[in-house]
């Protein structure tokens, strides 16, 4: 799962950076035109990271729970007919 998570943290981390590269790029913003940020900046931009982090977090262990319990709802009675399983399907769906 420590593999997953830091796999996680990769890619969001490349990602992030992509993304953020992009918009620099786009409105022609060059190492030269950037400013610095004040202290009080960097700290929102902490504390949302941080929020978006948990986010994250809750929603990878919410997806986890659901893909445990699921598959014990998936089983089905050994005397239902084909019919029956495509329909089942179909409204699962």
């Amino acid at each position: 799962m420590s593999n997953e998570k830091l796999n996680l943290q990769d890619i969001s981390s490349s990602m992030m950076q992509l993304f953020v590269q992009d918009v620099f790029n786009k409105n022609n913003i060059s190492e030269e035109n950037k400013k610095t940020l004040s202290e009080d900046q960097k700290e929102k931009l902490r504390k949302v990271v941080a929020d978006l982090q948990a986010q994250v977090d809750e929603f990878v262990k919410n997806s986890k729970e659901k893909k445990e319990e699921k598959p014990a709802a998936e089983e089905a009675p050994k005397n239902t007919t084909l019919r029956e399983m495509m329909k089942n399907r179909k409204k699962d769906k």
